[in-house]
């Protein structure tokens, strides 16, 4: 069974999972069944920065988990986006990932050309896997590139498996043969 996606999006901005609900329908991806608040607490308790939002470490313990569990329910290819993560350092980002253990992590970046994109995040992900987009994008025009992404990485899945059962088919058309 191949891996289902999780387009994690990275970027400075937050962006409205609300409205980009329908769009990203589009491209069969669907959004973890959390509030925008655990998302938030989820980027304070991988970052580690409850005391500066003048919360305890209980306020937010918890919180990335149970968006990595919600995603995993919807059994569906699924986008978050965590704008806090986008500073994390390369620790707090192998953090964040093992929690997606099962899926095939693609990052999402709205930093703009102009700035790299962070180097903790780069470092853990295949360099395929990273997609930079502008940072002027509205949420619906995120939402379409986000389900483009999503069916570009659909499509190369696809690619894979036809490749695979094309050998297949020719190694039993020469056992046939002979």
């Amino acid at each position: 069974m191949a891996k289902r996606l999780f387009l994690l999006h990275l970027g400075p901005d937050t962006v409205d999972l609300d409205e980009m609900r329908e769009d990203l329908r589009l491209g069969r991806v669907a959004t973890p069944d959390v509030d925008a608040e655990v998302l938030d607490l989820a980027g304070i308790e991988i970052t580690r920065a409850h005391r500066a939002a003048g919360m305890s470490r209980k306020e937010v313990e918890g919180a990335w988990a149970k968006v990595c569990r919600r995603a995993w329910k919807a059994k569906a290819d699924v986008f978050a986006s965590v704008p806090a993560f986008f500073d994390a350092t390369s620790e707090q980002a192998a953090l964040a990932l093992d929690g997606l253990a099962g899926f095939k992590v693609v990052l999402v970046v709205t930093s703009g050309f102009a700035a790299q994109p962070p180097a903790a995040w780069v470092s853990l992900v295949k360099p395929d896997r990273v997609h930079v987009l502008p940072d002027n994008l509205g949420d619906e025009q995120l939402a379409a590139q986000v389900a483009r992404i999503a069916l570009m990485e659909e499509e190369a899945r696809l690619d894979k498996r036809l490749a695979k059962v094309a050998r297949r088919r020719k190694q039993v058309n020469r056992r046939l043969a002979a």
